[in-house]
């Protein structure tokens, strides 16, 4: 894969908005086709009986809803475009071939029935799984309005009791389901807008000194406000220019703390001016000087994302008199106030650190041609400089920098088992002509430091 300037931009914004890149998803808000006058049902509603006109795949073309009305059916919208969907469908398959009569899942799309067909036949993933399909739909979708897929809506015994991300149908999700648990996962709402310009985030006490002045200045933070994410970890920000009162008011909801610095340092710095491999964000260029990193940064190896924002997001708001501050100048307040307020210092900072060089050893055409087959890690007619990226996505590597000046596409395989075993890569590399050289240097790392304790407030946010 090819990386462009465009494409490390994207990397980026999903490494600082915390997204599992594997689980893409896709909107398809333009592409669904409802049926007047049906409700949209919620968490609570009873599924209504209707037939189901077109399935695929199944020993019956047509089916009815109350089919499903003693069993746990989880309804899974997909696109035959929507990469997430289809890598989750092998695991669905898994799912309904371990839990037998007692589960029901459901794929559902809106695709026309002979393009489904030709691409299930086709697609490597899913040709050999035995779900069955409901193509052309009009009716779930009329009755479970979405914008983004994967989307899963679950419905035990006839009645609504989950809509949520894919990350949630798992195996454990479904025993608690059936062994009768209480459930309280969060709703993945598509819809959901908070519009600042109208609704302030904290509203005043009429008690408070002032509270009737047009000219108010404040700043405040709040834990997770219920019901504003569709997905991912923020459920929007933005800054809100009142020319009538003269006021500023900027906000943020829902968002991981990580996430609040990082996307209002990136606009206090120039990232080409920073002193690290690569422009885009990579896991060895944070430290972590705090006691549990896991309540500022989301880690989709211990939780579920939806989870994890309820517990640890944050929302913030500030109001300013407006004295022709710029976009720099409030990021800047912002960065100042979330240490204040978090018990945080946050900040890039300049480090002398052991760093490897990327080197040629030799000029000989090594890097072209095609490589021994080994089945290891292959970049095949692609830069170094994504060899490079892969090294520094590895949270416990040094930064690797790209000395070697060459700029045309290579072709080599690595038999390795870990990006982290340095001394393995180094005698891969060195059947290429290359090396990793030690130096030290001073680079720039994205340092997150507590002062007395952090987040001594953090704990003290009213939910």
């Amino acid at each position: 894969m090819k990386y462009t300037r465009q494409l490390y931009f994207l990397l980026l914004l999903l490494f600082i908005n915390g997204i599992n890149i594997q689980a893409q998803t896709l909107d398809v808000s333009d592409k669904i086709k409802l049926i007047p006058n049906l409700p949209d049902l919620k968490v609570g509603d009873q599924l209504p009986d209707f037939i189901i006109p077109k399935i695929i795949r199944s020993s019956r073309e047509q089916a009815n809803t109350a089919d499903f009305k003693d069993q746990l059916l989880i309804i899974d919208f997909w696109s035959i475009y929507c990469t997430g969907c289809i890598e989750a469908l092998p695991k669905m398959d898994s799912l309904q071939k371990q839990f037998g009569n007692q589960l029901k899942i459901l794929p559902v799309t809106f695709e026309a029935k002979e393009l489904v067909e030709n691409f299930w036949k086709k697609n490597k993933y899913i040709q050999n799984l035995s779900l069955p399909s409901v193509v052309e739909d009009q009716y779930f979708s009329s009755y479970f309005r979405h914008k983004s897929i994967p989307h899963e809506v679950w419905i035990n015994k006839g009645k609504v009791i989950a809509i949520t991300t894919a990350q949630y149908v798992d195996e454990s999700n479904i025993k608690k389901v059936l062994s009768g648990a209480e459930i309280n996962w969060p709703v993945k709402n598509d819809f959901y807008k908070f519009d600042a310009t109208k609704w302030p985030l904290f509203m005043l006490n009429e008690d408070q000194v002032g509270a009737s002045s047009p000219i108010l200045q404040y700043t405040a933070i709040r834990g997770y406000k219920e019901g504003v994410n569709s997905e991912g970890l923020s459920g929007g920000s933005g800054i809100v220019r009142n020319e009538k009162n003269k006021t500023i008011r900027t906000f943020f909801l829902n968002q991981s703390i990580y996430s609040a610095y990082s996307v209002n340092w990136n606009k206090l710095i120039s990232l080409k001016d920073l002193i690290k491999p690569v422009l885009s964000a990579t896991a060895n260029q944070f430290l972590w000087e705090v006691t549990d990193r896991s309540r500022y940064v989301y880690d989709h190896k211990k939780a579920y994302q939806a989870e994890w924002i309820r517990k640890n997001g944050i929302c913030f708001e500030s109001l300013t008199p407006d004295t022709g501050q710029t976009d720099v100048q409030i990021a800047a307040s912002v960065v100042r106030d979330l240490d204040r307020l978090l018990g945080l210092r946050v900040r890039w900072e300049k480090r002398k650190e052991k760093v490897l060089v990327l080197i040629r050893t030799t000029k000989e055409g090594k890097l072209k041609g095609k490589p021994p087959v080994i089945k290891g890690q292959r970049f095949k007619d692609e830069p170094l400089s994504q060899l490079i990226y892969t090294i520094n996505q590895q949270e416990g590597n040094p930064y690797v920098f790209d000395g070697t000046g060459y700029k045309e596409l290579v072709d080599i395989e690595l038999n390795i088992t870990s990006w982290t075993d340095i001394p393995s890569i180094r005698k891969e590399l060195n059947r290429y002509g290359l090396d990793l050289k030690e130096e030290e240097r001073e680079v720039h790392k994205f340092v997150f430091s507590e002062v007395n304790g952090g987040l001594f407030i953090r704990d003290q946010i009213t939910k």
